[in-house]
């Protein structure tokens, strides 16, 4: 598999596809001229690339274009065996359009969050209000959905549209339907939440299902009436995110949102997949999409950045 294949396996427009094959064999060229193999290139031939590209005052938008294409051949290298690492991987242009920038949760952050999230016990000293009851299955399921957005990154919509039949327990798999802007897609199961998941189908999910207008539904989740009432008003939404958000802050006060925890997912996922993968796992349709949450590590590139200054 050559570069050119690689950017087409990557369902890139044909545009594009070219204009990153043109930006890398304008790179390459520039190490050639100082002698430097593409497959020795480090971060600090990167920098120096742009602080080439500052001198012919480029764009910012034009040189984030160029690191786009860089990245990927470094990933397209990675994929062909020629080298194990991305250079390019941390870097990223200021000055031009992105999403909110939320500070990365770790991923042991992330598993104590899920681990610490209680689930009161059947015996609890509360256990005499009446409220109690629907406090204990609410919090059940809310420890499932939170397991699903610890461990595989998917979007509060996503958990919406959930069915039964997206459940293989038996293979550790759960398909995920992306919906209008997603894409669909098959996520392994870690072992304890096969486990959990089993629990929930069966027991709280059945519980839940008595509080239902329409006891038929397929969904997995289902919501608790607000208080004072016996029905749920309707199963198209789940009434649930705004509370968990709020006892999420009150255990981990630096948690923005729910959001934040998929962002700091996916940003993990990219210290450990390459980008096409991540892609995948995040249901992304566009690699763009992904490549948003390419982050610089600011700390590590400190010299690079002091010696060469390309990206003042």
């Amino acid at each position: 598999m050559d570069f050119k294949n690689y950017l087409q396996n990557i369902e890139l427009s044909p545009s594009t596809r070219e204009m990153y094959y043109m930006h890398t064999m304008n790179f390459i060229s520039f190490l050639d001229k100082d002698n430097t193999e593409i497959e020795n290139c480090t971060e600090k031939e990167i920098m120096m690339y742009l602080q080439s590209l500052q001198k012919n005052e480029l764009s910012q938008a034009t040189k984030k274009l160029r690191i786009y294409a860089i990245k990927h051949f470094f990933e397209y290298q990675i994929e062909t065996g020629e080298r194990t690492d991305n250079p390019a991987k941390r870097i990223k242009i200021k000055g031009t359009v992105k999403q909110r920038v939320y500070p990365s949760i770790t991923m042991q952050e992330l598993q104590n969050i899920y681990q610490n999230y209680e689930i009161p016990k059947v015996d609890d000293k509360r256990s005499h209000h009446n409220w109690f009851d629907n406090y204990r299955i609410s919090r059940e399921r809310n420890k499932v959905i939170l397991g699903l957005l610890v461990y595989q990154g998917i979007t509060t919509a996503e958990i919406g549209r959930i069915l039964l039949e997206d459940l293989d327990l038996r293979a550790g798999k759960i398909d995920i339907r992306g919906g209008r802007i997603g894409r669909d897609r098959t996520l392994e199961l870690k072992s304890h939440q096969i486990m959990d998941l089993m629990e929930y189908q069966y027991k709280t999910r059945a519980e839940l299902l008595k509080y239902q207008n329409d006891t038929q539904t397929k969904k997995l989740f289902l919501s608790m009436p607000p208080s004072g009432k016996t029905k749920t008003e309707s199963d198209e939404t789940l009434h649930i995110f705004k509370r968990l958000t709020s006892e999420l802050k009150e255990q981990y006060p630096k948690l923005i949102n729910l959001q934040h925890i998929r962002t700091s997912v996916i940003i993990n996922w990219l210290k450990k997949y390459n980008l096409r993968q991540v892609q995948y796992k995040a249901g992304h349709k566009n690699i763009y999409s992904t490549e948003l949450y390419l982050v610089n590590d600011i700390d590590d590139l400190q010299t690079e950045i002091n010696q060469y200054h390309p990206l003042q």
